[in-house]
């Protein structure tokens, strides 16, 4: 191939053809340019720009808001303007800065000599954003405007002194946000102060839109010295920032949506829930993790708005980098680690327990990652061997605590899904044994006072403690009943130890459900105790009850007993005391409802289904039930109890002869 030659500088501009002939090529001397004709010393390399900060930004701006000098940038920064072009101001940053692992393309070309200087601005050597140089999104003219007709609104639909109100008699019940609790009261304090000073007019929403999106321009600085005290003044106090005002809302949504009797800031249950919608619409784009579990609470737990946020926040998180987190953090202060630490180990529990749901893929799988639990030192990595979780007996109860337990049985339930995935061996059967002895074990190092070994109703704990030693224990159960499922999967209904496991998750469901005024949220709410951990177990023994098997009939299993629990669980749905019309999970609570109050009648009046006389005799039962007829399980993924179960359900033979049986002939019309 021959060697490519390089233009002159006046032929490369007009796009002609150049002899490439020296000291002047044949066009330039024809066209009496001589003087111009010249070669570029590097004709093949792009000119790098220089380029700095200030020749970047505009030097003239407001003032940098006040914040303590223990949190003041290493480098001065000139200050954002009010830019009417856009919020994104050329030239064009670096448009992936966030976390890049080994086999990325970055990582492979720094490798290469001549590459160690970089030539991203505002990006660390270890890819993540130099926090010296402040952000250049500057808020235009339309984003202000836009910002001050929020601020308006949320003036005049969330009044912040009612609004501190409900957040003050909430967290007085010792509930809170389970990540940001710790800066709850700080934000609702500086947002009641920062709306409730000067006049409402629009002249005063536009100065405090432009000061917030000023704020928010500014990076969140952190070292190792740092306070709490030290990092919520950056953005509470006299530094407001977008955030603020998100956590707030996010506060107010769940504030509402946990207190039992509002009465005395909503007038009727329909204003209760507008208001609870609306805060947490005012809280989108903020706090990925605290409105994803607002939209589980108010969308449903199987809504897409759900889902996506889900999404959304794995996204992040790998962005971020947090799924490779390292022992020892030199460059945060300890409770930043702690908190980013629960943020990832909370999103990979509700990875796991929204897609187990929902029975979709999960998103975060643990052979990826490499993380720590918060407030302690155990670490999880890839596929290394499952550890054992120590705890002290006078351990204190918090959030990190629930963090801690619920991330563990997190773990374990993806060693189940595995399992179910994996082809019939020994080893399979090996992984389950060890799994099973771990989970064992896991419940017996839990301290004793955090182990529900009892009716719920003798304990003596505050109502966030009794709620959580309900999780506590349906979170252990939960992971034998999902192990039960992966060993037996094509007829469960027939294993008698999946149906003592499902007796007991349903009979302390019901007694939550009994007791729900002695209980206040310790991470999950009551609705989805229900739909996650009672719809299974309620699915389960349904199906155990239309066995026509003797061998169904196992010590240790209270037939009554289970007929007393699904008849209060759907005397609860059905009445409207545990969900109403308008609430999330009403649809999929109420179908489930009609299928499990049609089969009760048919106990009660027909007798069972193994024992009742007529056309559905046990022979036929088995018929349908094998594999060319009806059969409720599919065996080629781990079972869901969802919409469609119910719905599967609901055409049992045994079930649709009821209808055929309550159709009476016509009468005739008068």
């Amino acid at each position: 191939m021959p060697k490519k030659l390089p233009a002159c500088d006046p032929c490369r501009a007009s796009k002609l053809a150049c002899d490439h002939a020296k000291p002047v090529c044949i066009r330039c001397r024809d066209a009496n340019r001589s003087s111009r004709c010249r070669y570029r010393d590097s004709p093949f390399k792009k000119r790098k720009r220089a380029t700095t900060v200030d020749s970047m930004i505009n030097t003239e701006s407001p003032q940098r808001p006040s914040v303590p000098s223990s949190v003041q940038p290493s480098v001065r920064a000139s200050e954002p303007d009010m830019n009417v072009e856009g919020m994104v101001t050329k030239p064009h940053k670096y448009p992936n800065p966030g976390w890049l692992g080994t086999f990325s393309y970055t990582t492979l070309f720094d490798n290469l000599p001549g590459m160690e200087d970089g030539s991203s601005a505002g990006i660390t050597p270890d890819g993540n954003q130099d926090r010296s140089v402040r952000s250049e999104n500057k808020a235009s003219k339309a984003n202000v405007a836009h910002g001050a007709k929020l601020v308006e609104q949320i003036r005049r639909l969330l009044p912040p002194s009612s609004c501190y109100a409900i957040i003050q008699s909430w967290t007085a019940k010792d509930t809170n946000l389970a990540i940001a609790n710790m800066f709850v009261e700080r934000c609702a304090q500086t947002v009641q102060t920062l709306l409730l000073d000067g006049s409402e007019s629009s002249v005063n929403a536009v100065e405090i839109s432009r000061r917030l999106f000023t704020n928010s321009c500014y990076p969140l600085f952190a070292d190792p010295h740092h306070t709490i005290d030290d990092y919520s003044a950056q953005f509470c106090g006299q530094n407001p920032r977008w955030e603020t005002l998100g956590l707030f809302c996010t506060a107010v949504s769940r504030a509402v949506t946990d207190l039992t009797y509002p009465e005395a800031f909503c007038d009727s249950d329909e204003d209760r829930r507008h208001l609870q919608r609306l805060a947490m619409h005012f809280s989108d784009l903020f706090l990925q993790y605290e409105n994803f579990i607002l939209h589980s609470m108010v969308d449903g737990d199987q809504s897409y708005h759900s889902w996506k946020r889900l999404g959304d926040m794995s996204s992040s998180l790998f962005a971020l980098g947090h799924h490779q987190q390292s022992e020892h953090n030199l460059t945060s202060p300890a409770f930043l680690v702690d908190l980013r630490r629960a943020v990832f180990a909370r999103a990979y529990s509700a990875d796991k327990n929204v897609s187990i749901f929902l029975g979709r893929p999960h998103r975060i799988h643990r052979k990826h990652c490499r993380f720590y639990l918060p407030d302690h030192s155990l670490e999880i990595t890839g596929r290394a061997p499952l550890q054992l979780h120590q705890w002290e007996q006078d351990t204190a109860y918090g959030y990190m605590f629930e963090t801690q337990w619920t991330a563990l049985c997190a773990i374990l339930k993806e060693e189940v899904l595995d399992i179910f995935d994996a082809e019939e061996s020994a080893l399979r059967t090996q992984k389950a044994e060890a799994v099973q002895r771990h989970a064992h074990t896991q419940w017996d190092a839990l301290p004793s006072k955090f182990r529900l070994e009892g009716p719920l109703k003798i304990s003596s704990s505050q109502p966030v403690m009794r709620d959580f030693l309900v999780s506590a224990r349906l979170n252990h159960l939960h992971i034998l009943f999902l192990l039960r499922l992966a060993l037996v999967r094509s007829q469960p209904q027939f294993d008698p130890e999946l149906a003592a496991i499902s007796a007991e998750m349903l009979g302390i469901v019901i007694e939550s459900i009994m007791l729900k005024d002695q209980l206040a949220n310790s991470g999950t709410s009551l609705v989805w105790k229900v739909a996650y951990y009672g719809l299974a177990a309620a699915g389960v023994l349904c199906l155990w009850l239309l066995s026509p098997w003797p061998d169904a009939h196992v010590s240790g299993i209270n037939r009554s007993k289970i007929v007393r629990n699904l008849s209060v669980l759907v005397a609860e749905m059905e009445t409207g005391t545990l969900v109403q019309t308008d609430d999330s999970n009403y649809k999929v609570l109420t179908g489930a409802s009609q299928t499990i109050g049609n089969l009760l009648d048919r106990l009660l009046h027909g007798g069972t289904a193994y024992q009742h006389t007529g056309p559905y005799q046990s022979s036929s039962l088995l018929d349908v039930q094998s594999k060319e007829g009806w059969n409720p399980w599919d065996g080629a993924t781990l079972q869901d109890f969802e919409t469609d179960f119910w719905l599967n359900l609901a055409e049992h033979p045994f079930l649709l002869g009821n209808e055929n049986e309550n159709q009476s002939p016509a009468q005739p019309q008068e």
